[in-house]
């Protein structure tokens, strides 16, 4: 990535299809730095994700006339990290600030993302809405409820540490985008980053944010479904990929309920064969011996063939998920040893690189 050290800041908005809004909070995002940051040398890089509604052609028009725009363009739809990636790859700041192009999180928040990197207190920012302090407004409940509980559920996966982890805004340093070396096309980037992060011990800090959506009516755009208008099932693609990126972040998080469950399964049938079988060892008439046990057992296995086969089989798809959790857990490390090496191998190739330019 070449820097021009005369940009301190790089705000990236990654779009697709947003030419009813985009041009409008350009101008809002620059109008607020000039009210509030006025000092700050920074550019806004706006990447548009392959565009069919004429928003790329906006923005380079906008562009001839608006040396603070840097527009960047995707041939075709390549996805939100995709985007993301390009964005960081093609902007010049020392920091760079991701937004969305809604701005549901609003400019307010650059200042609160920036001075953590300054102060050299974090090398990546996320905002936060879900942060004790943070705050939602104007969302509608299911779909708020929904990503509440989803990135609850994904945060397992970074051991709890943050209380969002699919939010677009955060920010970065220009060294810890030189160091990560990311391949995640769609929203799975923002899990790949915080965990890759986590892998090279970077400092990652949280900050209380506001999400406000400002058009309630955009979830009812471009429904043309019936699976469109139900939240859950609208975002199950979504919803699907996350957890399975999940899962390779850390497998006991996924498996732990399906292993608990079926070993509860298998124990309540153990338990009713026991007691079915001791209940027919008291009630039998005949004298206590080898023979009786065996008929009671006899009985009891004949009677409750359907208990003791799901008991065995909860019992079978429990050592398959263990043997799946062990398996995942040692891919994990495998990956993880080999991505740590590669990215060193990479590092020192840049810095013979340089030695050899210098």
């Amino acid at each position: 990535m070449d820097m021009d050290g005369g940009i301190i800041l790089s705000l990236i908005i990654p779009a697709y299809n947003e030419s009813s809004i985009i041009l409008r909070n350009i101008e809002e995002i620059e109008g607020w730095m000039k009210e509030n940051m006025p000092d700050l040398a920074y550019e806004i890089v706006v990447v548009d994700d392959g565009s069919t509604d004429a928003m790329g052609q906006l923005i380079d028009e906008r562009a001839k006339n608006d040396p603070l725009l840097r527009p960047l363009h995707h041939k075709g739809n390549k996805g939100r990290g995709r985007a993301i990636r390009t964005g960081f790859s093609g902007s010049r700041g020392k920091y760079v600030i991701c937004l969305d192009a809604d701005l549901s999180y609003s400019p307010k928040h650059i200042p609160h993302l920036l001075k953590p990197l300054q102060n050299d207190q974090a090398d990546i920012t996320l905002a936060s809405a879900y942060h004790p302090d943070g705050s939602v407004s104007n969302v509608p409940l299911s779909r708020a409820l929904l990503s509440r509980w989803g990135n609850r559920i994904l945060s397992a996966g970074v051991q709890g540490k943050f209380s969002t982890v699919t939010c677009v805004v955060r920010g970065f340093t220009r060294e810890v985008l030189d160091q990560l070396e990311l391949i995640n096309d769609g929203k799975d980037l923002h899990l790949e980053i915080i965990q890759k992060a986590e892998l090279f011990g970077l400092r990652v800090v949280e900050i209380p944010g506001h999400l406000k959506w400002r058009d309630r009516d955009r979830g009812r755009k471009r429904k043309n479904r019936l699976r469109d208008y139900i939240p859950f099932i609208s975002m199950s693609g979504t919803i699907a990929s996350h957890l399975s990126y999940n899962y390779v972040l850390r497998p006991g998080t996924i498996l732990t309920i399906p292993v608990l469950g079926m070993l509860l399964i298998a124990l309540l049938g153990i338990m009713l064969t026991v007691y079915s079988f001791v209940d027919r060892l008291i009630e039998s008439p005949n004298p206590f011996g080898l023979m009786t046990i065996y008929v009671a057992l006899r009985e009891t296995l004949i009677r409750g063939q359907l208990t003791l086969s799901i008991s065995v089989g909860s019992l079978v798809i429990s050592a398959i998920f263990i043997a799946f959790y062990f398996a995942s857990q040692q891919t994990k490390k495998n990956y993880e040893e080999l991505y740590t090496l590669l990215n060193r191998m990479n590092l020192r190739l840049k810095q013979l690189e340089s030695e050899k330019e210098g």
